[in-house]
């Protein structure tokens, strides 16, 4: 953004090189001086802002210059190449005219015009910003002025009205307050800056607050000087110095500075002096960019596209080779190049000094830039339109969804990225925040201890996981006290407070023993008093509404007032309870010392009559080295009791006290207050060096003396396990950092449903709490090789992973600090691979985007996305290859910095699994398409050139080259990719498996490409050469009464450029699943355009000389049709029998669940599908230590034979062999089910042995939620149930080069390819069913039958179902 400095001649208040000085630079201008009252020895940027990135006049270089930018538009380059190749006389086939320039440029506009209009919001904002008024002192006419925003300039005297947004940022004189005595307090709204609603208190100067009462006191304050700090964007942050004439030097803090964008409140005026302007306020420098993303479908085209253009010119290598062969072969020996001179007496040939090969040779050179210009369509110049329009609409759609819409906020989903839509269906790992983002960080107030004894009923959901988690039934006292305590808060209504125990009411009162009540009355005294709340009086309705920027300070202050300790004001230093007797108790503020997350506690000093008193509260990690002897017992009951409210998930906060004595701390405060005030101190304390101000804290917060403790709840926001457990279904590993203690992290990870049971799953905790004093680098090493082995034993005696018990792994930050270590971290990294979950406890901001970019680094084939919605989560969201905001209590700095904002957790699953997944498909079709259908167009001149000498002819109208991605073939390709889905919506979330195709890559890879690529080659090949044999010699003899005129080569280049606009176009429908009426009518227009549009271009002779009338007598030709019908059957036969083969025989998931939906076959809720295998994603950096594979055994090699030789008829349902027996069981069950599938019946099995086999072998059908204990065997009630549609064997590329494949191939609609045989197939299978179910039915009401004869029986029917 520009910067806007007054034009004086005075030197710049910023140092040399800007933003970024050297230290020669800072020591020369260390800080920005603001004279007050007088003329500025520095100049300034003025309060103009611009924010948009073009002007009129810098609109055009600047979008050009990205537009062809070669990493970014690489296709544009390409064609701008191609159009100045085009101006080449020697190598030109347009006649020297640049044609591609004409869809280049439409491609281009259509980016300016999207360019320009995001670009005009931005100028419409800034106009409206600059246009704001605002008051400003004119010192001329002696009062404030109304002014445009632009007009304010550093050093100004701007005075501020009630609600009034402030213009730039200002530091605080004086204020009009509705008390008498003034305390220079306002408030200020800063929602608009970090997103929170609470109001925050400001202050005013100390040394001006009583000196102006009205504006004509801002002249008598006489001179002054501010020195301050550079500008910065720390918005929590301001270091500087107000000096004026015969006054000591005041420190201004951030209490006393209101920013710009932030709104004033609860105050008539605030009179202000101006300190940043413009683009130098912390708002502005707040704005800067987020990290530029890029879906790795975009980066994998830039990779494809380089393999296009080599593709090319290996093309035009062999076409420049064929060229040069072929005259070296004919031309010198052609007749009528062999001229002689007559006039010479020898009568030599004339081409006897001829160099013929150099000149061919040179020939071939020119020729294969010819082809190249011939050919260039083989990169599609339609290609970035039309992914940034699809995406356009796609997020539309997101942002359109009801059931991504939280209606009881008015929050949307918001779209800030599109250019990561299909990024969101091949997502790997979720990193998720806890606090505001699983919980709603909406805190109650639901139980406490004091002085040794619990108070509150009740259990929390989480506390019930944790029964859960160790098996045990909960009691009812606990069951009846949870209802008593959701009907105790319903019928009294008490904001954030759900409690319920009326010993607590007695005790009060003294019931038990007065120490039990003074204790009581002291724990709520410090909950009401020791906080940063400010209460709102409501002028017309006389309520008090308080404002905090803590969730958790507001609970307490409720929790306080509900037990009769209502805190109602804060004012003239003081601070007023009302208590439960009518009684008002006002208590002097002395000093307050705030939270911050270094010292994880809050104090605050009060003077009750001649008593001072110290009210300190803080995480009992701080709180317990600050007690005073003597309170062992007391101690120990306190953290039995808060181990108690973490294991329910509860917040909890430890409340003490101290008495001062007067002296010392009159001592004390002094020393306070000019530490506070010293900027070099104060300096120290923001870049966390050892400093005066937390010293002298340090020496205040001790000889504590223990009170309790507070226990809040964080609800966990609906719908969040379910969400979970879909996620883990589809094949995402979810990983959750918290700052939360280990047990409370762990009790909502089992409500979470991430973590389960150690009956079903193996917790491997690491903390460096409990591994004790001695736990260093070398011993986390140990321990994670030692699990690392544990766990491939187990893979390898089991024989699969699925077979294994899934690990799940919590540690702590200070463990995590280890392990970050270079040294450790790729063993940290390959357990966590081995886990299922992963959960990182008390764990900071940083060290959570170390985890990301760890994960995101250092495997290959991930996708990484983080959520969060606070500021602490930025970094991580950043990180990450997708960052979703979700709109909560803590701001919009997470959204702000995201990618896509939501409004709670359990949006994720629709996003990810059908916006995500149907994005991901669509655009990778897209892409596919759109490179298949310029090959197709482009490569059929190659071929033609086969029958031409390799001459380069080129054949094609070139009205029809140039309209091909703009009119034939651009717009049905765009609605496939914003309106199509091959699954419905309903199916995708009761099956999330089908996710997993996207985690594997499988829609869109180089294999995938490539098979696109081979088809439009193979298919350009006929069309080329078909229409040579088919309109050759149509026309009649005259002795016949014909013409006697034979086809023309543009006969032939528009019968194959008609061929090339309807297959296709036909293409497109085989690969497309849903029909809305106006994707039929824009298929219809687009293939229609071109016989129109050929029939107008050869109907004018200056349009087109060539083709002038050509394609008028081609529609008169009865062979032209009959060839396009012909090459058209044959080429979409090929497609529609082959994915008709591909349903009946190796069908995908989808397919089975289409079909099972439309011919409802079976009741869906009661097919399980288990859970798919995880892609291959390795390690960058190998382990010496440890194999990275397990090796097979020589009996799992013997079984991938056998079963590769059972593939029969069991495919029909079972795309990798029956029951995957190789995988799942022994060698005996492989033969069992060759034998099944062969028609023997020589071994002896039982009922339930045959289940296991039919079913998924020894487990049936596994789930990772509902794994089956080892010998129950899953209920086979309804076709499919329980069977296994993929090899889960991760070690097998064969394998899984077989699913890419299928995956690869292109598919079709239900409507259009596979009824006959996908007919045939539900009519026998729905037959096989009813026989085989007849067949139980008789087997088992014959007495006396064997097991053998049951077997037997069985077999019979499935045989039969099969088809034998």
């Amino acid at each position: 953004m520009p910067r806007s400095e007054v034009k004086t001649e005075l030197p710049p208040s910023l140092p040399n090189n800007w933003p970024n000085p050297s230290a020669e630079d800072l020591d020369e201008r260390p800080l920005r001086k603001i004279t007050i009252n007088g003329d500025q020895r520095f100049s300034f940027i003025t309060n103009f802002i611009t924010t948009s990135k073009y002007t009129k006049y810098t609109f055009l270089p600047k979008f050009l210059a990205q537009s062809f930018h070669p990493r970014k538009k690489m296709a544009n380059v390409y064609f701008f190449i191609i159009s100045c190749m085009q101006c080449i006389p020697i190598i030109t086939n347009t006649h020297g005219i640049p044609t591609v320039l004409m869809p280049l440029s439409f491609v281009i506009i259509v980016d300016g015009i999207f360019a320009a209009l995001e670009d005009l919001a931005r100028h419409k904002a800034d106009a409206h910003a600059n246009a704001s008024k605002t008051k400003k002192y004119d010192k001329q006419q002696g009062a404030f002025v109304t002014v445009d925003w632009a007009s304010i300039g550093v050093g100004d005297f701007v005075k501020i009205s009630n609600r009034e947004v402030i213009p730039a940022d200002v530091v605080i004189l004086a204020v009009k307050e509705k008390t008498q005595i003034p305390e220079g307090r306002a408030y200020v709204e800063t929602k608009s800056l970090d997103g929170e609603t609470n109001l925050k208190m400001r202050r005013a100067l100390k040394c001006t607050l009583n000196q102006i009462k009205e504006d004509s006191d801002v002249v008598k304050c006489g001179h002054g000087e501010v020195e301050m700090e550079h500008p910065n964007k720390l918005i929590d942050s301001f270091k500087g110095t107000f000096t004026l004439s015969g006054a000591e030097k005041e420190v201004i803090d951030p209490n006393n500075v209101l920013l710009r964008g932030c709104t004033l409140r609860n105050v008539d005026w605030a009179i202000t002096v101006v300190v940043n302007t413009g683009l130098d306020t912390k708002i502005m420098m707040s704005n800067t960019e987020s990290p530029v993303k890029a879906s790795s479908l975009e980066q994998r085209i830039n990779v494809e596209i380089k393999r296009i253009v080599f593709y090319l010119a290996a093309v035009c290598f062999l076409g420049a080779i064929g060229s040069f062969t072929w005259k070296n072969k004919h031309m010198l020996n052609a007749w009528y190049l062999k001229w002689t001179d007559a006039d010479a007496d020898d009568s030599e040939d004339i081409l006897s000094d001829y160099n013929a090969t150099g000149e061919f040779l040179l020939s071939a050179i020119v020729q294969f830039f010819y082809y190249f210009l011939l050919m260039a369509n083989f990169v599609p110049v339609s290609l970035y339109v039309s992914m940034s329009t699809v995406k356009f609409f796609q997020a539309k759609f997101i942002e359109d969804d009801i059931q991504i819409y939280h209606a009881e906020t008015d929050t949307p989903t918001k779209v800030r990225t599109m250019a990561l839509n299909e990024e969101l269906g091949q997502i790997s790992h979720v990193f998720s925040d806890k606090t505001g983002t699983l919980t709603c960080n909406i805190m109650d107030f639901r139980k406490c201890t004091v002085n040794g004894i619990s108070y509150g009923k009740g259990i929390t959901e989480i506390g019930k996981a944790g029964y859960q988690l160790q098996g045990d039934a909960i009691p009812d006292d606990i069951l009846a006290g949870e209802e008593m305590s959701r009907e105790h808060a319903e019928m009294h209504k008490q904001p954030h407070v759900n409690f319920y125990d009326q010993a607590i009411r007695f005790d009060l009162v003294g019931a038990k023993t007065e120490e039990q009540a003074t204790a009581l009355q002291d724990f709520f005294t410090v909950l009401a008093l020791c906080h940063s709340v400010i209460p709102e009086h409501d002028e017309e309705t006389g309520e008090v509404h308080l404002s905090a920027s803590s969730p958790d300070d507001e609970a307490l202050v409720c929790g306080a007032k509900f037990f009769g300790f209502d805190f109602i004001d804060r004012k003239q230093g003081n601070a007023t309870l009302k208590l439960s007797t009518g009684e008002e108790k006002t208590y002097k503020i002395l000093e307050m010392i705030e939270f911050n997350s270094d010292r994880k506690r809050m104090s605050v000093v009060v003077k009750k009559d001649d008593c001072i008193e110290l009210y300190c509260k803080g995480a009992d990690t701080v709180m317990i080295p600050r007690l005073k002897g003597n309170q062992e017992k007391l101690l120990a009951d306190t953290c039995g009791h808060m181990t108690d409210y973490a294991k329910e998930g509860l917040r909890t906060l430890m409340i003490c006290k101290r008495t001062l004595d007067p002296d010392w701390f009159e001592r004390w405060h002094s020393n306070f207050k000019e530490a506070s005030t010293n900027l070099a101190e104060i300096e120290k304390r923001l870049m966390g060096k050892r400093n005066k101000i937390d010293l002298l804290a340090e020496d205040l917060e001790t000889e504590l003396r223990l009170l309790g403790a507070s226990a809040i709840e964080d609800k966990l926001q609906d719908g969040v396990p379910g969400c979970i457990a879909d996620l883990a279904k589809a094949g995402i590993k979810i990983w959750v950092l918290t700052g939360d203690k280990v047990e409370t992290a762990i009790n909502i990870a089992v409500a979470c449903r991430l973590l389960h049971s150690e009956e079903f799953m193996q917790q491997v905790i690491i903390t460096a709490e409990d591994e004790g004093k001695d736990f260093k680098k070398e011993k986390l090493k140990e321990k994670l090789i030692e699990n690392i082995r544990e766990f491939e034993k187990d893979v390898k005696e089991a024989g699969s992973i699925d077979l294994v018990k899934p690990r799940a792994l919590v540690i702590d930050g200070p463990a995590l600090i280890l392990a970050m270590d270079p040294d450790i971290q790729p063993y940290l990294l390959r357990f966590t691979q081995c886990c299922k979950a992963v959960v990182g406890c008390r764990v900071s901001p940083d060290q959570k985007r170390q985890m990301v970019n760890m994960v995101k680094t250092k495997i290959d084939g991930v996708k990484t996305l983080a959520i969060g919605d606070g500021a602490n989560d930025v970094a991580m969201i950043q990180a990450a290859h997708v960052g979703i905001g979700i709109s909560g209590q803590e701001g919009m700095q997470a959204v702000n910095a995201s990618d896509y904002a939501i409004a709670q957790f359990k949006f994720l699953r629709r996003l990810l699994l059908v916006h995500g997944r149907w994005n991901y498909r669509r655009m990778s079709r897209l892409v596919c398409y759109i490179f298949y259908k310029n090959i197709v167009m482009a490569i059929v001149q190659f071929w033609y050139a086969f029958q031409t000498g390799f001459s380069g002819q080129k054949f094609y109208f070139e009205g029809g080259i140039q309209l091909y991605n703009i009119a034939y073939t651009c717009f049905p390709i765009m609605l496939l990719g914003v309106f199509d889905q091959d699954v419905e919506e309903k199916i995708i979330l009761m099956y999330p498996q089908l996710y997993n195709n996207g985690i594997r890559d499988a829609f869109f890879n180089s294999k995938v490409f490539f098979n696109w690529i081979l088809a439009g080659t193979i298919e350009s090949m006929i069309i080329s050469i078909f229409p040579l044999y088919a309109l050759d010699n149509t026309s009649k003899p005259q002795e016949q009464g014909g013409d006697g005129l034979l086809p023309s080569l543009w006969m032939f280049g528009a019968t194959s450029f008609t061929l090339v606009v309807l297959v296709t176009n036909f293409k497109l429908l085989m690969n497309q699943y849903t029909f809305p009426w106006f994707s039929i009518v824009v298929w219809l227009l687009s293939v229609g355009s071109w016989f129109l549009s050929a029939w107008g271009m050869t109907s004018i002779l200056f349009v087109d000389f060539d083709g002038f009338k050509v394609y008028e007598e081609l529609m008169k030709n009865h062979s032209y049709w009959l060839c396009c019908l012909v090459v058209c059957v044959a080429l979409g036969g090929r497609d529609f029998y082959y994915k008709g083969y591909q349903r009946a025989f190796h069908p995908q998931l989808h397919h089975i669940l289409q079909e099972i939906d439309k011919f409802n076959l079976e009741n869906l809720d009661n097919l399980q599908i288990p859970l798919p295998p995880a892609p291959h994603m390795y390690m960058k950096d190998r382990l010496k230590d440890l194999p990275e594979h397990i090796e097979e055994s020589e009996n799992v090699e013997l079984l991938q034979i056998v079963r590769r030789a059972t593939r029969t008829a069991s495919d029909l349902f079972l795309p990798k062999g029956l029951g995957h027996a190789y995988e799942h069981s022994d060698l005996q069950t492989v033969i069992e089910e060759r034998n099944i599938v062969l028609g023997r019946s020589a071994i002896k099995t039982s009922k339930k042995r045959m289940s296991q086999i039919m079913f998924g072998g020894k487990a049936g059908g596994a789930q990772y939620n509902e794994r089956p204990t080892p010998g129950k065997v899953t209920n086979k009630k309804s076709f499919g149930e329980g069977l296994d549609f993929w090899d889960d064997d991760d070690e097998e590329d064969d394998e899984e080069e077989d699913d890419e494949k299928l995956a690869a191939e292109e598919e079709s609609g239900l409507s259009l390819v596979g009824s006959f045989l996908t007919g045939l197939f539900v009519s026998n299978l729905k037959e096989a069913t009813e026989k085989s179910k007849e067949e139980e039915g008789r087997t088992a009401s014959k007495s006396g039958a064997s097991n053998r004869s049951q077997s037997t029986d069985e077999g019979d029917s499935w045989r039969f179902s099969m088809g034998f």
